[in-house]
């Protein structure tokens, strides 16, 4: 018996260079010391903004999600175990909007940034324009330490007043490590991250009476490959910054450090993308597992901070992940979808994405030295079985399947995919098995498995049993 290589990390390559490929799913090594690779967690609609599209940031505000779509402004409460959503005005624009608020009492200042113009945002009323003028065209805000902070593309940050939306021009500095301007300043910690397109400078609140309220700390000598390649700020998350480096390396900050976390195809696809102002990046939980996600339109990967491996998600129908803005509220991570007005949940016991199906795959790595002329005539798979449900949709509920091909010319062609169930409810001991793999050629094999259905799915290995034509 042969066992086949499936993969921890997702590295795909053209034909027989990939190593391997997990596409909505990723793997864990369990107490025991197996691989168990599992489909991602789904994504459980909660509401829909009728008539409107693509959210565009979010944030949460004493239990209340608000959000931007293209032209809209809407928040989200939880009532009676009953999600509603309240459209509370025109917010024009489609571009990333950048939220923060303050710590004032008792009802907070809440601010947004988009398309170089800054605004102050009621819960109740929606958004108008900044009181005071002298803001400026700022590309984007964040919120330290009682003061926000706004970023410009001349490498200006200014801070507003303490726990207030007064601005002093003199409470303004520069970064200057290198003339590259800002692209956006983000808050973690007691450190404001200045990020530039060749720099990111460190800058420490240290409380200074006058003037800008924030003292230079380090340089960090990458920087980010887009405004929107950064994040890891978030509530409830990991409290670890990871972003798209110019170089077109994916990094993760670990204090005055830009550490290096992409593998090559990650890289790659970074430097194949001419336009980096595409990227997206967007962060949930689940699990005890943090999660990184960037995104363009033809891509996305995703870093699992828990694991330090990588694995990719496509939602259905388009080639990317197509969540495009993510805040913990409700005690879940709420989703803001791309493509709709829906908003949803992370559920890891949900098998759709807004309410299509979540697509499985997982490639295994090239099989080679096979004997002259040797026939794979077995193909065992270690599959949770018994998953189904009872009382679930028929077939794909209450009897799932899996699909399997091979490719014997290095992964440029996959045979006809052929189906197995993987056992309906209660049937632990229902065993994959297929019969009749064909003749391993100078290529070797490739194992594609494809999995669709709504109930979950866990694998632990695969072994082929290999022997020689007569």
């Amino acid at each position: 018996m042969v066992a086949v290589p499936f993969p921890t990390s997702s590295a795909r390559g053209k034909f027989a260079e990939s190593g391997g490929r997990l596409i909505n799913a990723y793997a864990e090594r369990l107490g025991d010391k197996r691989i168990k690779i599992s489909r991602v967690p789904g994504v459980r609609s909660i509401v829909e903004v009728a008539d409107y599209t693509h959210c565009r940031g979010a944030i949460e505000i004493n239990g209340v999600v608000l959000a931007a779509l293209d032209e809209r402004l809407v928040t989200i409460t939880l009532s009676g175990g009953n999600f509603i959503v309240n459209n509370i005005g025109a917010f024009s624009g489609s571009e990333t909007v950048y939220f923060a608020r303050n710590n004032k009492s008792p009802t907070p200042d809440i601010v947004a940034v988009t398309d170089g113009t800054a605004f102050i945002v009621d819960m109740g009323t929606g958004a108008s324009s900044y009181p005071d003028g002298d803001v400026g065209s700022p590309n984007s805000v964040c919120f330290i330490g009682g003061y926000f902070v706004f970023s410009y593309g001349n490498a200006r940050m200014r801070a507003s007043g303490l726990n207030d939306t007064t601005i002093n021009t003199l409470d303004t500095a520069f970064a200057e490590s290198k003339p590259d301007g800002l692209l956006r300043v983000v808050a973690l910690g007691s450190n404001l991250y200045a990020c530039g397109p060749q720099t990111i400078e460190i800058w420490r609140n240290t409380g200074n009476a006058t003037g800008f309220p924030f003292s230079f700390l380090d340089t960090i000598n990458r920087g980010i490959a887009s405004a929107d390649a950064i994040a890891g700020s978030e509530n409830d998350w990991s409290n670890v910054l990871q972003f798209a480096g110019s170089d077109n390396v994916a990094y993760r900050i670990n204090g005055p450090n830009a550490e290096p976390i992409s593998n090559p195809s990650v890289s790659k696809d970074l430097e194949r993308l001419a336009d980096k102002s595409t990227l997206r990046s967007v962060v949930y939980a689940h699990e005890g597992h943090s999660v990184w996600c960037l995104s363009c339109a033809d891509w996305t990967w995703c870093s699992d901070v828990s694991t330090n491996e990588w694995f990719e998600r496509a939602s259905y129908g388009v080639d990317a992940f197509r969540v495009s803005a993510s805040v913990k509220c409700f005690g879940s991570w709420v989703m803001g979808d791309s493509l709709t007005g829906k908003f949803g949940v992370v559920d890891p016991d949900y098998g759709y994405e807004f309410g299509d199906p979540l697509i499985l795959t997982v490639v295994s790595s090239t099989m080679t030295g096979f004997p002259s002329r040797a026939v794979l005539s077995r193909l065992n798979l270690d599959i949770m079985s018994g998953v189904g449900m009872a009382a679930g949709a028929d077939p794909i509920e209450t009897a799932p399947q899996v699909a399997m091909s091979v490719s014997h010319d290095g992964g440029v062609v996959f045979g006809n995919p052929r189906l197995r169930e993987i056992g309906q409810q209660g049937k632990y001991k229902k065993t994959v098995r297929y019969n009749r793999l064909g003749t391993a050629s100078a290529k070797g094999a490739q194992i594609k498995l494809v999995y669709s259905d709504p109930p979950p799915f866990s694998l632990f290995s695969g072994d082929i049993k290999v022997g020689a034509r007569g």
